[in-house]
């Protein structure tokens, strides 16, 4: 086992790309070593004592690592085959023993229940933690446009506040609402509204910058957190949105935005923040639309039209 694993070290070591084949390739010696193993145990050892070495009680180790490597149906598939190699490796070894007595055939069942009682609690394990990730996801995804929803964003927002307060490090709030969109499912339907909604999303990501976060925030309301972004910054990330958004129809349709940016002040809340964006954004509606209004208390800088928009 020992040269087995200095040989996928040194393979490994020259490509790196391979480590899950590596692993995979390690816990088959693994196995094999453990199904070894237990036939010398069964064969040499279990009639000296009362119960079975310690080396033996690592032979479920193996499932708990298949199930971390594997996905569910291989981790269960390659479990159930080194079970049964395993049993009949010490029945075999146990045939093989000079004598078998009422301790003997004890420990080699209660090692055979106890092994399957592990895999099935593995395997429930694995199947419940699948259905939570699924439930988790669905939770916490918008399905029309498979950005996060309020929910998440809420999430993200706490986490961000408590690090801006720890840190005082900055971050902004983009608040974007597609214009007229009542009118857009009134003319040409809720298939192309939901299409309209759906290529705004793709559309908004493409422009962020990895550490930003999306999220429908509801009905035809977009909502960006940008760490580490002060309200310039944050200005230029609306400018490069709304050009996006502005570049082309969607689905046959022209497709505005109306923008509010906030910025977190110290000592503000989660609410505040939001209440600040909210109330920028419906400015740039009362003023026209299709432009971007910075929060109060700072001077706005409002663009009339995309074809205003200055490059970046």
């Amino acid at each position: 086992m020992a040269v087995g694993f200095i040989a996928l070290e040194f393979h490994l070591w020259r490509n790196p790309q391979n480590v899950r084949w590596v692993w995979q390739i390690a816990l088959g010696i693994i196995a094999i070593y453990e199904i070894v193993s237990l036939f010398y145990e069964a064969a040499y050892k279990l009639h000296q004592r009362d119960g079975i070495t310690p080396a033996a009680l690592w032979f479920p180790m193996v499932y708990l690592m298949a199930f971390n490597l594997l996905n569910r149906r291989q981790a269960l598939r390659f479990s159930l085959v080194y079970l049964v190699l395993g049993l009949l490796a010490g029945a075999t070894g146990m045939l093989m023993s000079p004598s078998i007595n009422v301790t003997s055939i004890n420990t080699a069942l209660q090692f055979t229940f106890s092994n399957i009682a592990y895999l099935a609690l593995l395997y429930m394990f694995a199947y419940l933690r699948r259905h939570y990730a699924q439930m988790h996801q669905m939770a916490h995804t918008d399905p029309l446009t498979n950005l996060i929803n309020r929910r998440a964003m809420q999430q993200k927002l706490e986490s961000e506040l408590s690090q801006a307060r720890r840190y005082n490090r900055p971050f902004a709030l983009l608040l974007a609402d597609l214009d007229h969109f009542k009118q857009i499912n009134d003319t040409y339907g809720h298939s192309v509204g939901d299409q309209v909604l759906r290529e705004v999303g793709g559309r908004l990501a493409q422009h962020l910058r990895e550490s930003d976060s999306l999220a429908r925030w509801g009905g035809e309301e977009f909502l960006i957190l940008a760490p580490e972004t002060n309200l310039q910054q944050a200005y230029l990330l609306a400018q490069r949105l709304l050009g996006a958004i502005c570049e082309s129809p969607i689905s046959g349709v022209r497709v505005t935005l109306s923008l509010g940016v906030a910025c977190y002040r110290q000592g503000d809340s989660i609410a505040a923040l939001l209440s600040r964006a909210d109330e920028a954004m419906y400015r740039a509606k009362a003023g026209g639309r299709n432009q971007i209004v910075l929060e109060e208390e700072i001077e706005d800088i409002v663009i009339p039209s995309h074809s205003t928009t200055p490059e970046l």
